[in-house]
């Protein structure tokens, strides 16, 4: 914009200062015109080619697009979704939520670089670095959440409500540690998966979970995933939170410590009622019929 200023003053002032011919010469001011338009169309075509080669691979959903925007007077690139759900009573929330593209692949490549560490430890350290370590890059998810938060007057279980159905209704992906094959090489409860929707799934994934900015950043999530983002979001909010996990039935699921009915565990006198974030209609304190054993779930992960 100063350019543009700059650029058309000086176009005036030539024009003025033509002695050539009398009066005022428009001339100066078309070439300027000209010149910004130029440039202008330059950069429209700078600005769709992807800021890196990562940015071609088909990682990143169809329902993320790339948007420029300004933070502190500079240029920034967001993935960005446009999203519109309804909880498990009929109230429905919408809102635009972003990670910025930098903090999408710095992310990515931190958690990749961290790979020989976490080879030793427990899901439930891993969970806790994902979360810790992601918080700090999903400030403009949390803001959006405070907006449609008081924009609705929620409480504190309508607010977790909000939340976890929000995750539930982003469609289940796969996340794999080696590269995603196609359907007829997986058991039964895969296949039939990936034979309706081929794209879900994304392969080459540390421990086979997404760190949530990633998640965030390409909406491909399976159940750890979910969990994971769900519980950094509710722990940056105040709430006391669990991850569960069943060697069993191969599975994890969000536990919380709030007022409520139906499944729980408890741990250290509190209950966590369980919460499965996979699909839609799922509400608190209830399982999958075939998940609902609770001797089979423990807990991994607690942020108290």
């Amino acid at each position: 914009m100063a350019f543009a200023l700059m650029l058309l003053l000086l176009s005036w002032l030539l024009g003025k200062s033509d002695n050539d011919r009398k009066g005022f010469h428009w001339r100066y001011i078309l070439y300027s015109t000209f010149v910004l338009g130029s440039i202008l169309g330059l950069r429209s075509v700078l600005d769709s080619i992807p800021l890196s080669i990562e940015n071609q691979q088909s990682d990143i959903s169809e329902y993320i697009y790339r948007e420029k925007a300004l933070e502190e007077g500079d240029s920034i690139v967001l993935l960005r979704q446009n999203r519109q759900w309804s909880d498990n009573y009929g109230n429905t929330f919408e809102g635009k939520f972003s990670v910025r593209e930098k903090d999408y692949f710095s992310s990515k490549k931190e958690y990749f670089n961290t790979i020989e560490k976490h080879k030793q430890q427990s899901w439930g350290k891993l969970y806790q670095y994902l979360a810790t370590s992601d918080t700090p890059k999903l400030d403009l998810i949390f803001e959006e959440f405070t907006i449609i938060k008081n924009t609705n007057k929620l409480n504190q279980f309508e607010f977790a409500e909000m939340v976890v159905t929000f995750i539930q209704d982003i469609p289940y992906s796969f996340v794999f540690e080696n590269d995603c094959e196609s359907p007829e090489k997986y058991e039964e409860t895969i296949r039939v998966v990936l034979e309706k929707c081929s794209d879900c799934c994304i392969g080459n994934i540390p421990f086979g979970i997404q760190n949530p900015v990633g998640f965030m950043g390409n909406l491909k999530g399976d159940c750890d995933t979910r969990t994971v983002i769900i519980y950094a979001i509710l722990s940056h909010f105040g709430y006391e939170v669990a991850i569960l996990n069943s060697d069993y039935y191969k599975h994890s699921v969000l536990g919380l410590h709030i007022p409520a009915k139906g499944i729980y565990k408890l741990q250290n006198g509190k209950r966590y009622y369980i919460w499965e974030t996979t699909n839609k209609h799922f509400t608190i304190g209830t399982l999958p019929k075939n998940f609902d054993n609770i001797n089979h779930w423990y807990i991994v992960l607690t942020n108290t």
